[in-house]
């Protein structure tokens, strides 16, 4: 008897936790992670500022150039979104690559008042930073079709 009773509460906190993860949703969902527009939220991301390891003096600097930065990327945004149906009618090219070299003009210019804050090896490390995330934002392509070279029709031969 006591066994059965063991067994019907053991089957039913089975069932309640099963009930109750089925509700909440999962802490980071495949398919709600958004990226950005432009991949531009903050001036830096945040493991690239670990690696510059900022003093106190520095990260008020970047901090005061960060919250500018998002200032400015936003008005950028809002006066680039409802003009984009205008310059689409137009038709120009130059209004297309315009639009595209806002973000990262304002980008550059805004790590370039960062550099003179930096110590020569901050510098460094953050330009290595910059580089790699070029080429992981031109790579993903790349990556593709370098795994596509047939190496299996060639074991076949």
């Amino acid at each position: 008897m006591k066994r059965g009773m063991i067994i019907a509460c053991l089957i039913g906190l089975v069932a309640a936790v099963g009930a109750r993860a089925a509700d909440e949703p999962p802490a980071n969902p495949t398919g709600e992670r958004r990226p950005t527009r432009s991949g531009m939220d903050n001036l830096l991301p945040p493991h690239v500022l670990e690696k510059l390891a900022l003093t106190a003096d520095q990260k008020t600097k970047y901090d005061a150039l960060d919250a500018s930065f998002k200032k400015d990327v936003a008005k950028w945004r809002s006066t680039h979104s409802s003009g984009s149906e205008s310059s689409s009618s137009t038709g120009s090219t130059n209004s297309v690559s315009s639009t595209h070299k806002g973000p990262r003009e304002l980008h550059k210019g805004y790590i370039d008042q960062l550099r003179p804050s930096l110590t020569s090896d901050q510098t460094a490390t953050l330009d290595k930073a910059l580089e790699n995330m070029r080429n992981n934002r031109g790579g993903h392509s790349g990556t593709n079709s370098a795994a596509k070279p047939s190496t299996p029709p060639a074991a076949n031969n």
